[in-house]
C-alpha cells in the first residue's frame, strides 16, 4: 500500500524525476563500497565511546587516567628518598629485598611493575638511574605508567630544587596569567574529530555515488536512450541527485543517534542535519559536474578526490569552515545564528545547479 501511495505522489508532483529517483534508489543496495562504508560508519557510531578511548590513549595517554581505577601492585626493590614519594601515590606497593624475587613475582603476575629504587642521593653529583619494568600489555602498562608518573614527577622536582643552587644562576620564571585551561582530550576527540567524521563522511560518499551514476550511463551507452525518450537532461540530474542527497541526513541522523546511545551529548540535531543537507547538494553537485564533463569513473573519482582535498584544506583557512561550525553545533557552543552559514552555503549551491542543468550532453 505505501509503495503505491509513494508511487502516486511521485507520478503526480515530482513525475519522471521520482521515477529516476526510485530507479537509482533501488540499485543503491547493489553498491557493494556504498554497503560497506555504511557497515562501518555503523561500528564506528555504535562504538564511539571504547573508540574514543583508544584513540585517546595513542593521542594522550594521560586521558585515561580517569579510567584506570584499580590501584597498580609495583613491586619496590631498595631503600631511598623515592619510597616516601611512592608511599603517598595511587600505587600499592610492595617491597622486596632483591630484584630476582620481585622479577619472579612480576612474571606470574602477582605483581604489575617493578620499581628499582636509584641508589643515588638528590645531593650527590651523580646522575640518578630508575629502572622499571613493565608488563608487555599496553593497556595494563600505560595505566600503571600513568599511576606511576605522578610521585616520579614529584621526586624530579624535589631533586632539581636540591640541586638548584648549583646552577649558577637564577632561571627565569614565567607566569602566564591568560593562558587558557586545556580541553579535555575525550572532549576533542568526540566533538572535534568524531562526530564530524561522521556527520561528513556520507557527504564524501554522495559524492562519489553521484559519479558512479553518471559514468555508468555514459559507459553502458544507456545515457543516449534516456536522452531520446521522454525525459530531460534535467530530470535525469534531479532523479540522481535526490536520490545521492536524501541518504546523507538520514544516515547523520542515525550516527548521531548511536553516539547519543553512547552517553554522548549531541545538541542541535536539526539544524546539523539542515547544514549537511545542503553541504551534500554542494558537494553531489560537484561530483555531477565533473562526471558529465569527463564521462570515464576513474578520471571523474580521481579529479573528485582532488577537488574534495582542495575544498577540505581552503575549509580549514576560515573560522567557520562547515567542519568548525558541526564540532561547535553538536557541542553547544553555537545554535541557531549558524543558520546564516547555511543561507550562505545554499547561495552557493544554487548557481552550482542552475549551471549544471544548462550543460548540453553530446
Amino acid at each position: 500500500m505505501l509503495h503505491i501511495i509513494f508511487t502516486l505522489y511521485g507520478v503526480l508532483f515530482l513525475g519522471k524525476t521520482m521515477v529516476i529517483a526510485k530507479k537509482e534508489m533501488g540499485s543503491l543496495l547493489q553498491e557493494k563500497t556504498l554497503v560497506l562504508a555504511i557497515i562501518v560508519q555503523l561500528l564506528i557510531a555504535s562504538f564511539s565511546s571504547l573508540l574514543v578511548i583508544g584513540l585517546a590513549s595513542f593521542f594522550d595517554p594521560s586521558a585515561l587516567d580517569k579510567y584506570g581505577g584499580q590501584r597498580a601492585n609495583v613491586g619496590i626493590v631498595g631503600e631511598g628518598e623515592l619510597k616516601r614519594f611512592i608511599e603517598k601515590s595511587q600505587v600499592r606497593p610492595y617491597y622486596y629485598h632483591d630484584i630476582d624475587s620481585a622479577l619472579y613475582d612480576f612474571n606470574r603476575n602477582k605483581i604489575d611493575a617493578v620499581l628499582v629504587m636509584p641508589p643515588q642521593d638528590s645531593g650527590s653529583s651523580e646522575i640518578i638511574q630508575i629502572i622499571i619494568y613493565l608488563p608487555r600489555s599496553d593497556i595494563k602498562g600505560t595505566f600503571v605508567t600513568l599511576q606511576l608518573k605522578k610521585p616520579l614527577e614529584e621526586y624530579e622536582a624535589f631533586v632539581r630544587d636540591v640541586r638548584n643552587p648549583r646552577i649558577g644562576f637564577e632561571p627565569v620564571r614565567l607566569y602566564v596569567e591568560s593562558s587558557h585551561r586545556k580541553t579535555s582530550t575525550y572532549f576533542e576527540f568526540i566533538y572535534g574529530i568524531l562526530i564530524p567524521l561522521l556527520v561528513f563522511t556520507p557527504v564524501f560518499i554522495s559524492g562519489g555515488l553521484i559519479i558512479d551514476m553518471f559514468t555508468e550511463e555514459f559507459e553502458r551507452k544507456t545515457m543516449e536512450l534516456l536522452l531520446v525518450s521522454p525525459v530531460s537532461f534535467s530530470e535525469i540530474l534531479d532523479g540522481k541527485m535526490l536520490t545521492a542527497v536524501v541518504i546523507v541526513p538520514v544516515q547523520v541522523f542515525l550516527w548521531l543517534a548511536l553516539v547519543r546511545l553512547n552517553g554522548v551529548a549531541v545538541y542541535n540535531t536539526w539544524i546539523i542535519l539542515l547544514l549537511i543537507s545542503i553541504i551534500a547538494v554542494i558537494v553531489v553537485l560537484i561530483g555531477a559536474l565533473v562526471a558529465v564533463k569527463y564521462k570515464d569513473r576513474t578520471i571523474s573519482q580521481y579529479m573528485y578526490s582532488l577537488i574534495l582535498i582542495l575544498l577540505f584544506l581552503v575549509g580549514y583557512l576560515f573560522a567557520d569552515s562547515p567542519f568548525n561550525i558541526v564540532t561547535r553545533l553538536s557541542s553547544g557552543a553555537a545554535g541557531i545564528e549558524t543558520l546564516v552559514y547555511s543561507s550562505a552555503f545554499a547561495i552557493v549551491a544554487l548557481p552550482l545547479y542552475v549551471y549544471i542543468r544548462r550543460l548540453q550532453i553530446s
